[in-house]
C-alpha cells in the first residue's frame, strides 16, 4: 500500500503529520460544560493513537442544555486549555468547533420550567424548521459577538484552529429549504451565505493568526438529504466566497435537519465512503484542502481517497472511537491489531439515551482513567467456557496479561451468536469482529479446543484451571403453546442458519430485533412474512440511527406487521393467533419462525463455588449481564483484566 496517507499535509500555516483526522463529535463527557478527566483520557488517546488533527466538537458559544464543552464564559478556558496541553503533548494538533445551536435555548429552558418537557419539546423542533427566519437584526449581531468572543477563549485555550461549524444556525443561514427570509440575509445564495461569511471576518479579525476552518455541510437532493445546508452546486460557489473570505479548509458532510439515519449511517444502510462525492465535489471548487468523512473504515479505501486526489485528508470519526490505534497500526503494516469499528452505532445510541458516549466493541472507550492491559503477577491457568464474544475477549485480553488460557466451545467454530447475527444482507459488517476476535485469541496463544461438550467437573478435572470465566450464553426460548412443537416450527436461529428448510409464507412470532431481522432476511430471498408482535411497535430495542432504514425495507419487502397479536395455536397450514381485544384471526403459514426471547444457559456458578475455583460470569449467561453486544465485550474485557 501506498503512504499518501502518512505524508504530511499543510492547513493553512498549520503542518499536521499525517492526513487523518478525528472529525467534531459529540462525547457527553463534559460536566455543564466544563471539560472532565473523561474528556481529557478520551482525546489523550486518540492523539496518542497517531491521529494527526482532532477537532473538539459541538463547543457551544452560548448557555446550552447540551452535553457538549462550552465557551461562552472565560471559566471555561482553563479546562480547555488543559485538553489541548494533553492532545499537544501526545503529538496532535487540535481544533475548536465553534457553533450556535439552531434554536433559543433561553427560551426553551423557559419553557421546560413553566411547562414541563414535552411543551420544551416542541418548542425546540419548531426552533429547528423556523429559528432562522425569525431572527431579528439585533439579534443577528449579538450571535456575531458572541462568535467574537468565543474565538479569543479558543486561542487564549491554545487551540491550534477554529472549525466554524457550518450546520446547525449557520447552515439554517444558507439553506434554501429552511431560510425563508426576505431581508439582505434570505432569498438568493449570496444572502444566504451573507450570515456564514459575516461570522468568518468577525473570527479572522479577533482571532488573525488562528487559521478558521469551515464545516461545510451540504443537502442532497436525489433523494433528499438533510436540510441545513446549499445543494452540492451551491456548496461549490459557496466555498469559492469562502476561501476568498480566509478560511483554510473544508471538513465535508452531509446537512443535517433530516433524519439521524442519514448523517450517521448505521452498518449496511449505506455505503462506504457515503459523502465522499460531496468532498470532491468541493475539492473540485476550490484551491484548499477538503477533509472527506462518511463510513470511511478500510485503511486501502481511505489511502485510495487521498491517492486519486477526490479529497486532502480523511475524517475518521467511529473508527477512531472503536480503535484510537488505527493511524498507528495502519502506518506499521500491523492489521492484525485492527479493531475495526463495525457500525453497530452504539456510541450514538449511548448519546441519545443521556448517557456518556461508549463503543460496543471497544470496553476502554468512556473510561475515566486510561485503561492498561497489564502483565498478570504471577501468571495462572485460566478456563473460559463459550466462544462467543464475551469469551472470545475474556480469552485473549487474559493472554495478553501472560496467563495461560484455555477456552472450550461446544459448537465446531468460534463466534457464538455473532456469525447468525451477520447472515442477514445489512449486518454482514459484524464479521469484522468475529474476524478480529479470533484473530486475537490465535495472536496470544490461546488453546482453542472446539466441539467440547462436557461438564463443568469433568473440564476441571482435565484442565485444572486457577480460574474459570464463563461465558455460556443462552439459548432461544419456544412459548408453551399448541403445537410449537411442529415439524414446521423453528427458532429465527435456525432460520437463519438453513434457510433454505423454510417454506414460501413465513410467520415470524415476536417483533424484537432478532425478529425483525429475519423477517428483512427471508423476505429478501423471496419469502412472503407476516411478523406478530405483541407489543405496540416493532424493533423497540433498535437504534433511532437504523429504525428509519428498517421501516423503509419492511415497506419495500412487503412485509405484513400485526402488533398487539399473539399466538394461541399452531397447527397445520398456519397459526391462530388472537388481538389485544380477544378477537382471534388464523394466518396461513408454511413455516413459524419464533424469536420470542432467549433464557440463560447454566452457568456452573454453584458447582464452581462448591469446590471453591474463582469464577467470572460473562455476556449473556450472566444475570446482571445488559444481554447486549456491548454488555458481553464489557464483561469478557473486564473479566480478562481481573482474573
Amino acid at each position: 500500500m501506498a503512504n499518501r496517507l502518512f505524508e504530511p499535509v499543510s492547513l493553512g500555516p498549520l503542518t499536521l503529520r499525517n492526513r487523518i483526522v478525528f472529525p467534531p463529535m459529540t462525547t457527553g463527557y463534559e460536566e455543564k460544560g466544563m471539560v472532565t478527566p473523561r474528556s481529557r483520557t478520551f482525546y489523550r488517546g486518540i492523539a496518542e493513537g497517531g491521529a494527526a488533527l482532532i477537532i473538539v466538537g459541538d463547543v457551544s458559544i452560548q448557555p446550552s442544555f447540551a452535553p457538549t464543552p462550552y465557551i461562552y464564559d472565560d471559566s471555561f478556558v482553563p479546562g480547555l486549555r488543559e485538553l489541548v496541553d494533553e492532545v499537544h503533548a501526545a503529538g496532535a494538533l487540535v481544533g475548536a468547533q465553534l457553533f450556535h445551536q439552531e434554536y433559543d435555548t433561553a427560551d426553551i429552558g423557559r419553557v421546560m420550567k413553566a411547562e414541563g418537557r414535552e411543551a420544551a419539546m416542541v418548542r425546540l423542533h419548531a426552533d429547528m424548521n423556523d429559528y432562522c427566519n425569525r431572527l431579528t437584526l439585533d439579534d443577528i449581531a449579538a450571535i456575531g459577538e458572541r462568535f467574537r468572543l468565543a474565538a479569543l477563549r479558543v486561542r487564549d485555550a491554545g487551540f491550534d484552529l477554529i472549525q466554524l461549524h457550518g450546520d446547525r444556525l449557520l447552515g439554517m443561514f444558507t439553506s434554501g429549504i429552511l431560510n425563508r427570509r426576505t431581508d439582505g440575509y434570505g432569498g438568493s445564495l449570496r444572502n444566504r451565505a451573507r450570515f456564514a461569511l459575516e461570522i468568518v471576518q468577525t473570527v479572522r479579525e479577533a482571532v488573525p493568526d488562528l487559521p478558521i476552518e469551515y464545516k461545510l455541510a451540504i443537502i442532497r437532493t436525489d433523494p433528499p438529504m438533510g436540510k441545513g445546508g446549499p445543494t452540492v452546486e451551491e456548496a461549490q460557489t459557496l466555498a469559492g466566497w469562502l476561501e476568498a473570505a480566509g478560511v483554510v479548509g473544508f471538513h465535508v458532510a452531509l446537512a443535517n435537519h433530516g433524519s439521524i439515519g442519514d448523517t450517521i449511517p448505521a452498518m449496511g444502510t449505506q455505503p462506504f465512503g457515503c459523502f465522499v462525492d460531496l468532498a470532491e465535489a468541493v475539492k473540485r471548487a476550490t484551491h484548499l484542502p477538503v477533509t472527506a468523512v462518511g463510513r470511511i473504515v478500510d485503511p486501502e479505501f481511505a489511502e485510495h481517497i487521498v491517492a486519486t486526489g477526490r479529497a486532502d485528508l480523511i475524517g475518521i470519526g467511529r473508527g477512531l472511537i472503536a480503535e484510537p490505534q488505527w493511524p498507528r497500526a495502519v502506518a506499521r503494516g500491523d492489521r492484525a491489531d485492527l479493531r475495526i469499528c463495525i457500525m453497530c452505532n452504539h456510541c450514538t445510541g449511548s448519546l441519545m439515551s443521556s448517557q456518556p458516549l461508549r463503543c460496543a466493541i471497544n470496553a476502554m472507550v468512556g473510561e475515566i482513567d486510561p485503561v492498561a492491559i497489564v502483565p498478570a503477577a504471577p501468571p495462572r491457568r485460566v478456563l473460559v467456557v463459550g466462544g462467543g464474544p464475551a469469551g472470545m475477549e475474556a480469552a485473549h485480553v487474559a493472554a495478553r496479561r501472560g496467563h495461560r488460557v484455555t477456552l472450550v466451545e461446544r459448537e465446531p467454530q468460534l463466534g457464538g451468536q455473532l456469525p447468525l447475527c451477520s447472515t442477514p444482507w445489512f449486518k454482514q459488517e459484524m464479521t469484522r469482529l468475529t474476524d478480529f476476535l479470533s484473530a486475537q485469541v490465535v495472536r496470544y496463544g490461546v488453546d482453542v479446543r472446539l466441539g467440547v461438550d462436557a461438564s463443568i467437573g469433568a473440564l476441571l478435572d482435565q484442565f485444572h484451571p486457577d480460574a474459570v470465566i464463563v461465558a455460556t450464553g443462552v439459548t432461544p426460548v419456544v412459548p408453551a403453546v399448541p403445537g410449537m412443537d411442529g415439524p414446521h416450527v423453528m427458532t429465527a436461529w435456525r432460520a437463519l442458519a438453513e434457510p433454505s428448510r423454510l417454506g414460501r409464507r413465513v410467520l415470524v412470532v415476536g417483533g424484537g430485533a432478532v425478529g425483525v431481522e429475519t423477517a428483512l432476511f427471508l423476505a429478501a430471498r423471496g419469502a412472503e412474512v407476516t411478523i406478530i408482535e405483541m407489543l405496540d411497535a416493532i424493533a423497540t430495542g433498535e437504534s433511532a440511527t437504523i429504525l428509519p432504514f428498517i421501516h423503509a425495507q419492511i415497506a419495500q419487502h412487503r412485509i405484513r406487521v400485526l402488533t398487539r397479536h399473539r399466538v394461541i395455536a399452531v397447527e397445520p397450514g398456519g397459526a391462530r393467533v388472537a388481538t389485544a381485544d380477544g378477537a382471534t384471526t388464523w394466518i396461513e403459514s408454511d413455516t413459524i419462525v419464533v424469536a420470542a426471547g432467549t433464557r440463560r444457559n447454566a452457568t456452573f456458578g454453584d458447582e464452581l463455588a462448591a469446590v471453591g475455583v474463582e469464577h467470572h460470569l460473562v455476556g449473556d449467561c450472566s444475570a446482571t449481564s445488559a444481554g447486549t453486544l456491548a454488555g458481553a465485550i464489557r464483561d469478557g474485557f473486564w473479566a480478562g483484566i481481573k482474573v
